[in-house]
């Protein structure tokens, strides 16, 4: 047979996660994905930096990728998020490239070290009102260079060739924004959580454009450690009973008949909760900041998508329907093997986000003006307002009800707590978003 559509294979996306490395490489053919190899093994969880589990991933990887059929050792993937600095800021409205600068100048005051020599990135998150003012909510990121550059080294160490840098908001956002097409869909509203193993994090974007994130403190960790106490045993214990449990549906006759999956529904549901309020809380700001647009339902990203029991307590206690995220939807997966081929296979979305940061064609970014953020300007005085979203979140914390997101009262709770914000010394909190570039 005769391909008259050439192909393109991708750089390799790398997830190192707390507790798992997971690699895939794509292959573009016309406006076709398919999967050229992809590979996963479990690590010690720990810090990205910690030298038994540097030396542990350096054997892994090599394993991996010349096990794995992978073409190449040209790579992308995600800094840490420890690494990866947030804050929210409003600015008036400004062409392009005077915002660009205003966010360099306005950076020197955010973070908690000399910005000059970081890398300051920033998105514009959209339009927002506040009182009669319209202003720009910004979302503005920084990194080190030096941690950067330790990072880079290690990667380098390991015999990757790194094709760039990405965070992890934009590749999980990368992993909805793909089925974009059609002119109609650039108005829908996207809403994801990735539950993680330490914290969750929330990304709600518009279109092809990330509006908001924020990092939760809440994790499959957390819910370990709530069986654990529950029934009495190890924590090791506890997450594999939630694995095996988590793969089934729990219906109400099942947890009736079944003592242990109903305790270990009992042990969670505190935890769930919490996080499910915290969910909901980042839904209203949404719909009360940006005002007109609400998602219709949450895609759960990340591994504990596929817990049925996550799945179940989020959607009892949230506003709009949950379903889990699939990322690999419509993407010729035939070369996995059958083992990772199993369920809606979520637990994929990170590396398939980074395997797709280079992908030209349909799914590439669109194109853009070209500006230089570091042309600098002596005559800018602040503008800015900080946005604390754990104050501005819980600011809608009273509201009760659905209706109530865009009841005049949260919108003047909000704004008095970004004035708040404004006022008081600004706190450095680490997160995650947009991409930083090596």
């Amino acid at each position: 047979m005769i391909r008259l559509t050439r192909s393109h294979i991708q750089p390799i996306g790398i997830d190192f996660g707390t507790d798992s490395i997971k690699l895939i490489q794509l292959e573009v053919t016309g406006q076709s994905l398919a999967v050229v190899a992809a590979a996963r093994r479990q690590i010690s969880p720990g810090p990205w930096d910690d030298p038994q589990r540097v030396a542990q991933i350096g054997v892994l990887l090599r394993q991996m990728l010349r096990q794995g059929g992978f073409s190449g050792r040209r790579i992308v993937t995600a800094l840490p998020r420890e690494m990866v600095h947030v804050k929210n800021i409003r600015l008036p409205n400004m062409p392009p490239q005077e915002l660009a600068q205003a966010v360099n100048f306005e950076a020197a005051h955010l973070f908690p070290f000399e910005v000059h020599d970081s890398m300051v990135h920033h998105i514009i998150a959209g339009e927002v009102r506040q009182a009669t003012d319209v202003k720009q909510e910004v979302i503005v990121l920084a990194v080190q260079p030096e941690q950067v550059n330790r990072y880079l080294e290690q990667l380098h160490n390991w015999g990757l060739v790194v094709e760039s840098l990405d965070i992890e908001p934009a590749a999980l956002y990368r992993t909805t924004e793909r089925f974009i097409r059609r002119k109609e869909d650039e108005n829908g509203v996207h809403a994801l959580v990735d539950v993680g193993l330490q914290r969750s994090q929330v990304i709600i974007g518009r279109g092809r454009e990330i509006n908001f994130i924020k990092t939760i403190d809440l994790g499959a960790t957390h819910l370990d450690e709530s069986v654990s106490r529950q029934l009495g045993i190890s924590l090791a214990e506890a997450g594999a009973l939630r694995r095996r449990l988590g793969e089934a549906a729990d219906s109400e006759d099942e947890l009736r008949r079944d003592p242990v999956r109903q305790a270990v529904f009992d042990a969670t549901r505190s935890v769930m909760m919490s996080l499910a309020r915290e969910v909901s809380l980042c839904l209203r700001y949404y719909s009360v900041t940006f005002r007109g647009y609400r998602p219709t339902k949450i895609k759960v990203m990340g591994g504990q998508a596929c817990d049925n029991q996550v799945l179940a307590q989020l959607a009892g206690n949230l506003p709009i329907p949950v379903e889990p995220g699939r990322p690999l939807l419509n993407v010729n997966i035939s070369r996995m093997k059958a083992s990772d081929r199993r369920g809606v296979m979520s637990e994929w979305s990170l590396a398939l986000g980074l395997g797709m940061r280079l992908v030209a064609g349909p799914f590439a970014p669109r194109d853009g003006a070209p500006r230089d953020p570091y042309a600098q300007r002596t005559d800018l005085t602040s503008a800015a307002q900080v946005v604390d979203l754990d104050q501005a979140t819980g600011a809608v914390a009273n509201e009760q009800g659905d209706e109530a997101i865009l009841d005049p009262a949260a919108v003047s709770q909000i704004n008095a707590a970004t004035d708040h914000a404004n006022r008081a010394p600004t706190s450095s909190h680490s997160s995650v978003m947009e991409a930083a570039h090596a």
